[in-house]
C-alpha cells in the first residue's frame, strides 16, 4: 500500500499539469481574495463568501473527479491494470494507495497555492480573519476529499479515459449544475407532505450540498434556508453536529470504496 501511495505521489508530481493546477489555484484564489478588498474584516457568510463558495463548487468537484477517474482509467486503457493483477496486491490496498497518493498530491498543491494567495491578499491590504480562511480552506479540502473518492469510483466503471471524462462531466453536471432544478422538478411530482423529508434526504445524497449546508450553518447563516430547515440547523449546531459530519464522511468513504472494490473485482475476473 505504501509503495502504491509513493508511486501515485511521484506520478502526479512529475506531470507538468500538476504545476499548472498550482498556478491556476493561485490565480483563482488571488482573484477571489481581491473580491474582499472593499469588505472590512470578513469573518462570516457574506455575499463575497457566497461567491467564493459557488466558484469552488464549480471548479473543484469537476477537476477532482477527472483526476481521480483518469488515475484508474489510464491504467485500464494502457494495460497496466492487467499487469498489476498478476502481483500479490489486494484490490483494497490498490484503491487505498491510489486514493492516499492522489489526496496527498492534491492537498499539497492546494495548500501551497492557498498560502501564496493568502500572502498576496495580505500584502494587498485585504483584511482576512483566521476563522474565515480556515472555513474556506476546510470546505475546499473536503470537496477535494469527497470528489476524489467519487472520481476513483467512476474510474472503476470505465475502460478508457474518454469514458472517464464523459462520466465525470455527467456526474458534475447533475450534482453541481442542475441539482436544484432537478430537485424542484422531482419534488413537484410528490405530495406536499413528503417534500420536506425528501429535501432533507436529498441533502445527504449529494455530498456537495451537504458540505455547503453544513458550512453555512456553522457560519451562523442557517436562517437563509428557511423554516423547513430549522430542525437541520438545530441538529448541526448542537454538540452532535460534528459527530454527524464525521460519520457522513466516513460512511461516504466506505460506501464508495466498497462499490469500487466490487467493480474492480468484476473487472479482474473478466
Amino acid at each position: 500500500m505504501g509503495n502504491l501511495w509513493l508511486n501515485e505521489w511521484k506520478t502526479m508530481t512529475r506531470q507538468r499539469s500538476y504545476y499548472s493546477i498550482l498556478l491556476l489555484w493561485v490565480i483563482v484564489f488571488s482573484l477571489l481574495f481581491l473580491l474582499a478588498r472593499n469588505t472590512e474584516g470578513i469573518s462570516g457568510f457574506t455575499n463575497v463568501t457566497g461567491t467564493i463558495i459557488n466558484i469552488l463548487l464549480y471548479l473543484l468537484p469537476l477537476f477532482m473527479m477527472i483526476i481521480g477517474s483518469f488515475s484508474i482509467a489510464n491504467e485500464m486503457e494502457n494495460g497496466q491494470w492487467k499487469l498489476l493483477c498478476t502481483y500479490p496486491i489486494s484490490i483494497l490496498a490498490y484503491i487505498i494507495g491510489k486514493f492516499a497518493g492522489l489526496l496527498t498530491a492534491q492537498a499539497v498543491v492546494f495548500t501551497f497555492s492557498f498560502g501564496i494567495s493568502m500572502a498576496i491578499g495580505l500584502i494587498a491590504g485585504i483584511q482576512l480573519t483566521v476563522q474565515w480562511l480556515l472555513g474556506i480552506y476546510l470546505f475546499s479540502f473536503l470537496l477535494i476529499y469527497v470528489f476524489l473518492i467519487l472520481g476513483i469510483f467512476i474510474g472503476t466503471l470505465v475502460k478508457t479515459r474518454w469514458k472517464a471524462l464523459m462520466m465525470s462531466v455527467i456526474f458534475w453536471f447533475f450534482l453541481i449544475m442542475i441539482w436544484p432544478t432537478a430537485l424542484i422538478a422531482l419534488l413537484g411530482l410528490v405530495p406536499y407532505t413528503l417534500i420536506d423529508p425528501l429535501m432533507k434526504i436529498a441533502m445527504y445524497l449529494n455530498p456537495a450540498e451537504f458540505l455547503r449546508v453544513f458550512l453555512m450553518i456553522k457560519w451562523d447563516s442557517g436562517a437563509i434556508f428557511g423554516q423547513s430547515y430549522d430542525a437541520v440547523v438545530q441538529l448541526f449546531q448542537s454538540n452532535t453536529g460534528w459527530l454527524i459530519f464525521i460519520g457522513y464522511m466516513v460512511a461516504f468513504l466506505l460506501t464508495l470504496f466498497s462499490l469500487s472494490l466490487l467493480s474492480l473485482n468484476r473487472s479482474r475476473m473478466q
